[in-house]
């Protein structure tokens, strides 16, 4: 991991920068296959396309007729030539893949589905193997999850600088405004120098704190201070000054003496029961003697008519104290997680990544320690939403959904009207429940999924962003989503307008918070309006199929950017 090292520059701030990392391995890890042979089919199906003809090139008139006399004579296999199965999952509302071959076919054929234990592509298994080494290879999330670590742990030792110097400050100007403060005091009291008593804040202090009467008499009367000894009780503002009567004439001291006295008989109960506030006395509460105090100043003064207060245990504290307050000014700490627990540390003492930590508790504890060779069973499969699911049986006819209840595959029909059904909350399954109409959630989206697909995008779940899908160019391998698609259906047509139909309105700070969100992720956003054909002519169409029920379904973009005065100059 990434070290940090404190510089000190000359305007005498704290700066941190990264150090140079130790741990590198000395052995690369293995690297398979590129990424654009592991992706290079970018549909479940093969396609055997005739050359291009160039017309200024009489030769490729050649290389065109060659190939299609070719695939006349030989034709190619039928596509596709897999078709994978999925099982529907009511409860989840999406197709499961379980099958191995086919999770890692539809993956990289398209980018279809998601992994069940995974962010985005199914890897559960491999990252498993990687953190029971079994295998040394390249693993996404991992790294994405070491950089995390690295960033929090920058971020900690950057806090923890700028505390540190903080503070240092603080207690120089402490430590001068104390030492003008005892200055002063001793020019307007003059007297005898006497030994002040620390309150004592660290865990040495508080395990040197004295347990009985005779180790607390002991110590006063080292300092140079006799008789009984108060254990609490704020001192009035009479005692002090009755105390440094004496050292000043009557009539003499001017107002800043007068000014100094009030502040330390104000100030004198609360730093005695801090400094001696663990010295009990030891009597009976029927004999209780009279009791005196020690001030700042040093001397003594009995207290007439006061009741001493109740005993008090004396408490241990152990060596290692942690603060069991929050405060808003501490820097979070690297060795606890977000959810309260304790981090483990490494056998180096540093605070690891996430794989380093498991594998040292793995190895310190032989109860739960794992045979590297032992055999790793999959529990992910791929989970295919109702739009992609429906795509790869309509579009491409290289998915099978089986139903789990009767156990039999689902025709196309069958499964539209089960999606149709599930769109609405609750499913309008039963034979009471409203009809079904042309303007429902799975068709909308659908008819938005099927048209970007269709123009060569790669359209995934956007919930993460707070809209409806994310656009890629080729896939989440290889770039960032440019754009993010809200979906809007649009009631134009005379029908709707005779019903009164009107779409859901949208707010202005809605639009603003989603633009802001997307903006400060680098995307952009498109509103996608989509126009719904009225109920009678969608069913008069649905009859000579869905294909061409879909063509009714109009599709318009319209892309919203951020305007910055600054930036769009």
């Amino acid at each position: 991991m990434t070290g940090i090292q404190t510089q000190t520059k000359d305007n005498c701030h704290l700066m941190a920068t990264p150090a140079p990392s130790s741990t590198m391995s000395d052995s690369p890890k293995k690297k398979g296959p590129s990424i654009h042979q592991i992706y290079s089919v970018p549909a479940p199906i093969r396609t055997f396309p005739l050359p291009a003809f160039y017309p200024d090139n009489p030769v490729s008139l050649f290389a065109v007729a060659y190939a299609w006399l070719r695939q006349t004579i030989f034709p190619p296999p039928p596509e596709p030539s897999v078709v994978h199965q999925g099982i529907w999952s009511e409860a989840t509302n999406s197709v499961h893949i379980t099958d191995e071959r086919s999770v890692r076919a539809l993956w990289e054929q398209g980018f279809y589905g998601k992994g069940s234990l995974s962010r985005s592509e199914p890897n559960w298994l491999k990252r498993e193997q990687v953190r029971r080494g079994q295998q040394d290879v390249h693993v996404s999330e991992v790294l994405t999850l070491q950089r995390r670590e690295e960033r929090a742990q920058a971020k900690w030792e950057r806090a923890r600088v700028e505390q540190e110097a903080i503070r240092q400050t603080k207690l120089r100007e402490a430590q001068l405004a104390g030492a003008e403060t005892r200055s002063r005091v001793d020019i307007l009291l003059p007297g005898p120098p006497r030994t002040a008593f620390a309150a004592p804040v660290g865990p040495l202090e508080l395990l040197s704190l004295p347990n009985s009467t005779a180790e607390a008499t002991s110590i006063v009367a080292s300092c140079g201070v006799h008789g009984p000894l108060k254990t609490a009780g704020p001192a009035s503002e009479g005692d002090v000054i009755s105390e440094s009567a004496d050292l000043v004439h009557d009539g003499t001291a001017d107002a800043d003496l007068r000014h100094w006295r009030q502040e330390i008989g104000r100030t004198a109960g609360i730093s005695q029961s801090r400094n001696l506030g663990a010295v009990q006395d030891g009597t009976d509460k029927s004999n209780a003697q009279p009791q005196s105090f020690v001030s700042e100043t040093g001397s003594s003064h009995r207290s007439i008519g006061e009741k001493p207060l109740r005993r008090q245990k004396s408490v241990r504290f152990s060596p290692q104290v942690e603060s069991a307050t929050f405060n808003l000014t501490d820097p979070p700490s690297p060795d606890r997680s977000p959810n309260g627990g304790v981090k483990q540390p490494l056998p180096n003492g540093e605070a690891g990544n996430f794989v380093a930590a498991e594998k040292a508790a793995e190895a310190s504890s032989p109860s739960g320690s794992i045979a590297p060779d032992q055999a790793i069973i999959n529990k992910e499969h791929l989970q295919l939403m109702p739009e992609e699911a429906f795509f790869l049986m309509f579009g491409f006819g290289a998915l099978s959904v089986i139903d789990p209840a009767s156990g039999r595959h689902l025709s196309v029909k069958e499964l539209l009207l089960l999606f149709r059904q599930h769109s609405y909350f609750p499913p309008r399954r039963e034979p009471d429940d409203a009809d079904l109409e042309p303007d429902d959630g799975f068709l909308v989206h659908y008819a938005v999924y099927h048209h970007f697909r269709s123009l060569g995008w790669v359209p995934r779940g956007g919930i993460k962003f707070g809209v409806d899908w994310m656009l890629y160019t080729r896939g989440p391998v290889f770039d960032h989503a440019e754009f993010g698609l809200m979906v809007i259906p649009s009631y134009s047509d005379p029908w709707w307008k005779a019903k009164g139909k009107k779409a859901s309105s949208k707010t202005w700070p809605w639009l603003h918070s989603v633009v802001r969100v997307l903006s400060h992720v680098m995307k952009s956003l498109v509103l996608v309006y989509v126009e719904i054909p009225p109920p009678p002519q969608f069913e008069a169409t649905m009859d000579r199929g869905f294909a061409q029920a879909m063509k009714l379904y109009k599709i318009q973009e319209i892309m919203v950017k951020r305007w910055s005065s600054n930036r769009n100059r």
